[in-house]
């Protein structure tokens, strides 16, 4: 509305200086004064009026991989405001320390987001491993016609070396560029030209930014549509870099109300492994989309695992295709179990070293889209539905624990031991929580941080162990394969599997509507196994193929 003003109001002063002009072939001083008034007016009304303008803006992250392919690996795009300052990130490569103050590369992945980097690269730190390049954008766009004017300031910082204590240390650097892009144009900025450890770690000779900005016009909107196929399901969907939803098990994903135009979908997995194609959506039309995200082998067996790499935690991940989970490898070693005198509770002590030899589990909970392959290929019985039903990527819920070692034993494997899921949950540290020995309500899902409703699974993709599991805190209970104890034998042991009989079974990592305390790693919980509680499921275990 306040556009239109003030384009009629340009109009009406325009028509007016015209006519003054036109008017009289020789205008008198009066006449002369007040045309220049009017233009001065106008001068001041016209960049008022670009002003309001609003611009959709796109910032993709670009890399040449070593076979000269340009990869488009992330993308931020909004409508902003002209005159206004718009923030996004980049962060590139994720490594860990090796050696005196060296690095080492786990993945050369790509993560980008709208705001800050400082707000988050704590938590993109934690979760993803660590940064070696971090990109702070901060972009002030304006109009002139149909051009958008981009002032863009690059906030740079790139790993060095670390430090003594194992922490990154980053070189800081700062680049001020104008730019100047009009209709299907786009500029390049160039971030990271790789040396040859850079390459040979990356496999990237270059990482840029390609900007894109259109000055929206006053036109109606036209929408269309996009039909998203992926060869696994339950792995996040984002269009033009925000998430949309979740691929189905069977058929498409149905994106509606898209706007026309040069549009991106991807793929994502928990793991960061990532998939994508540009389309072209016209109105009132429907575009179909095919994503290859694992490109996994048609002749699988259906007991059969296949390796797809490791995750940004450095650890190894298989694909199981019986049920199509995620399962990663948790390397054998020592770690601390259990609880320090005059921490936690009786029944977590004395806290005592086990070696625990390697094995594979589920990186998440077990799904009631998995559940309901075991039931439609044994004809076993569902649990009956909770309150908030059954959707496919939600944790499968009041599982009964001969229920949940039935499934295990289905796709090849069992349920872990306790000794097994508290070493996945903690690592080799001893930590309180997966994610470090600080409770964090923003980390998981529970009652002290949640929503206080369930949510699909991997939903907090910050809920992460040392291994890459999520979930291992909050969500639901797990079912464990030990009966339950007061507490623990003296001394270390070996792969321990807990009492031969009891009355009730164990169960780790706490449930959505849990407090903090029981989300804590060591903390031991216990239940009838045929006792139905809406709030227990589960994850299996299996052995780590030769």
């Amino acid at each position: 509305m306040i556009n239109k003003l003030l384009r009629l109001f340009s109009g009406v002063i325009l028509f007016c200086l015209i006519y003054i002009q036109v008017g009289c072939e020789q205008p008198n001083d009066q006449l002369k004064e007040m045309r220049n008034e009017i233009k001065d007016l106008i001068h001041k009304i016209l960049p008022l009026h670009d002003s309001m303008k609003q611009l959709s803006v796109s910032i993709e992250a670009v890399s040449n991989t070593f076979d000269g392919s340009a990869l488009s690996d992330c993308i931020v795009q909004n409508e902003v405001e002209a005159g206004k300052k718009h923030e996004t990130w980049i962060a590139f490569g994720a490594v860990k320390p090796q050696g005196e103050q060296g690095w080492e590369a786990v993945a050369s992945i790509t993560r980008c987001g709208d705001g800050s980097f400082d707000k988050v690269s704590t938590l993109v730190g934690r979760a993803h491993a660590i940064p070696y390049i971090l990109i702070g954008i901060e972009t002030v766009s304006s109009v002139r016609g149909d051009r958008a004017d981009l002032q863009t300031t690059l906030k740079i910082q790139k790993l060095s070396s670390f430090d003594d204590k194992g922490r990154p240390v980053y070189a800081r650097s700062e680049q001020k560029r104008n730019f100047s892009i009009g209709p299907g144009d786009y500029a390049i900025v160039p971030l990271l030209i790789t040396d040859q450890h850079e390459r040979d770690a990356f496999n990237v000779y270059e990482l840029f930014l390609r900007l894109r900005a259109r000055v929206l016009g006053r036109e109606a909107a036209s929408y269309g549509t996009i039909s998203v196929t992926a060869d696994v399901p339950g792995v996040d969907i984002l269009l033009d870099g925000g998430l949309v939803g979740r691929t189905l098990e069977e058929g498409h994903t149905i994106l509606r109300n898209v706007l026309v135009g040069r549009r991106e979908v991807r793929v994502r997995d928990l793991s960061g492994r990532t998939a994508w194609k540009p389309v072209i959506v016209e109105k009132d039309r429907t575009v179909e989309v095919v994503l290859n995200l694992l490109n996994l082998p048609s002749s699988l067996s259906t007991a059969g695992l296949v390796s797809i790499g490791k995750n940004p935690q450095g650890h190894e991940e298989y694909w199981r295709a019986r049920d199509g989970a995620v399962v990663v490898k948790v390397p054998a070693g020592e770690f601390l179990m259990g609880s320090a005198e005059g921490e936690g509770e009786p029944f977590e002590r004395p806290q005592h070293r086990v070696f625990v030899t390697e094995f594979l589990m589920d990186k998440t909970e077990v799904t009631w889209r998995q559940f309901r392959k075991f039931v439609d290929a044994t004809g076993a019985q569902l649990p009956p539905a909770p309150l908030w039903g059954t959707p496919d990527d939600y944790a499968v819920c009041g599982v009964l624990f001969n229920e949940a070692k039935a499934y295990c034993e289905w796709m090849g494997g069992r349920l872990p031991t306790e000794a097994e899921w508290e070493k996945a949950a903690r690592g080799s540290d001893g930590r309180l929580y997966p994610w470090g020995n600080k409770w964090d309500p923003d980390r998981c899902n529970s009652l002290d941080g949640g929503p206080h409703r369930p949510e699909a699974v991997g939903s907090f993709s910050e809920c992460l162990s040392p291994y890459g599991l999520v979930d291992m805190a909050g969500s639901v209970w797990e079912w464990c394969a030990d009966w339950s104890a007061d507490g623990y034998p003296e001394g270390a042991a070996r792969d321990p599997k807990g009492p031969e009989t009891g009355n009730s079974r164990v169960l780790r990592g706490g449930s959505w509507i849990n407090m903090s305390t029981w989300l804590r790693t060591a903390y031991r919980y216990k239940n009838d196994p045929s006792w139905r509680n809406v709030h227990n499921g589960f994850r299996c275990v299996q052995s780590v193929p030769q």
